[in-house]
């Protein structure tokens, strides 16, 4: 049986992807935020890991599989958010490089 104390920290995971995902929805969003979120999700995840250890039965509950199923949905918005960051900044630096070659005119 799961502990009030593991009921906690899932929803307190939850609470934290909701932030994640309302701060990448955000047009201009502070990398460190997320970091600093991603760590304490974490540390909270690995208490519920180390119970799973001594409880393997827990690993098939539906609380357990829709934080799965939550997890792999954050991480699809973050690699989304990372690779339009990728291409802005491409974007960037091609555009800067072309500055380069008309100031060589100059």
């Amino acid at each position: 049986m799961i502990t009030d104390s593991n009921v906690a920290a899932m929803n307190e995971i939850r609470d934290i992807d909701h932030q994640i995902k309302g701060i990448l929805q955000t047009n201009d969003f502070n990398a460190e935020d997320i970091i600093e979120l991603v760590d304490k999700r974490e540390r909270i995840l690995q208490n519920i890991l180390n119970y799973i250890k001594e409880n393997p039965s827990f690993a098939e509950s539906d609380d357990w599989l829709s934080l799965v199923e939550q997890t792999k949905q954050i991480v699809t918005l973050m690699q989304s958010e990372t690779m339009k960051i990728g291409s802005t900044l491409k974007k960037y630096r091609y555009g800067n490089k072309s500055v380069q070659q008309y100031k060589k005119f100059l």
